[in-house]
């Protein structure tokens, strides 16, 4: 495990993502540094304003649509939760991802999160106290550090260290969360690589995890075997009276391997329908994906 230390000296040095480098050559070369739109991709979005971003590791080829949009930074909601789980096992306040919480016989209003949970269990069912039980024991300024160091979006801890990614403090746009990622899955952020292993493996929709999501995610069962399909969603809507203009916000971000291929991508909607938050944005994700023959 890499000391806290360690990670807070990496601030100051740069550090290395995804880099879409040009191609100067003959005009019949596709140049990555220019997004690609996807075929129907508007249609995706019809009724709320959305951006769909991924790029392909290795070769920076990215696919995009939604514009200026891509760039809007707002609450990562349950998105977050990637993030946490990298620094909760990088500092060992969990050791992996089979370490368990017990819950504090406190009813809430998803049923799924009113008993014991696993880092696992509580990555698929989106389980909030949770990682707010990680929050209180990371506290705040190794949150400052990582996040600075992870450049993540606005890298905002600041006011109450449990609810921070949760009430707008903490922001970050579907570019920033796909460079994020792309850092990720290219095992470039400052942390242990066995905290990225065990991460990776709780955001993967297969195996375990299938039964957990099916609810929210009915197309799971559509995956092909030879294709590994991670995501995780998140959902942020007002805290009081219904939804303002585009108050309801849903965010589906991942990664796709196939063929020894690896994609990572970021969706996010934004709407006034509260029922079009994260297993929306999810839904849409695979629409895409499948559009673009790669599920």
């Amino acid at each position: 495990m890499r000391p806290l230390a360690a990670a807070a000296g990496l601030l100051a040095a740069p550090l290395l993502l995804l880099a879409a480098g040009c191609t100067h050559g003959a005009a019949t070369v596709p140049d990555p540094s220019v997004p690609r739109t996807p075929k129907a991709a508007a249609s995706r979005f019809s009724g709320l304003v959305g951006c769909f971003t991924m790029v392909e590791l290795g070769t920076g080829e990215t696919v995009e649509y939604g514009g200026d949009e891509c760039d809007v930074r707002t609450s990562p909601a349950s998105t977050f939760k990637i993030p946490n789980a990298l620094i909760a096992v990088d500092t060992g306040v969990v050791q992996d991802e089979t370490t368990v919480f017990r819950w504090d016989g406190k009813e809430r209003w998803r049923a799924t999160w009113n008993r014991d949970h696993s880092l696992a269990t509580a990555m698929w069912h989106s389980t909030v106290w949770y990682f707010q039980r990680i929050a209180e024991q990371v506290g705040e300024p190794r949150y400052r550090a990582y996040l600075s160091a992870f450049r993540y979006g606005n890298a905002d801890p600041s006011g109450d260290v449990t609810m921070f990614w949760l009430n707008d403090t903490l922001k970050i746009s579907p570019r920033e969360e796909r460079r994020f990622l792309a850092a990720l899955y290219e095992n470039k952020l400052p942390v242990s690589p066995r905290a990225t292993t065990v991460v990776k493996k709780t955001l993967e929709l297969r195996g375990d995890a299938v039964e957990h999501v099916r609810d929210r995610h009915p197309f799971i069962d559509q995956i092909p075997a030879t294709v590994v399909f991670s995501g995780k969603t998140g959902s942020a809507l007002p805290g009081d009276g219904p939804p303002g203009p585009l108050g309801a916000i849903g965010w589906f971000v991942g990664a796709l391997e196939k063929e020894g291929r690896t994609w990572v991508f970021a969706c996010r909607i934004r709407s006034n329908d509260e029922k079009k938050i994260g297993p929306e944005a999810a839904k849409i994700t695979y629409d895409i994906l499948k559009s673009e023959g790669m599920l």
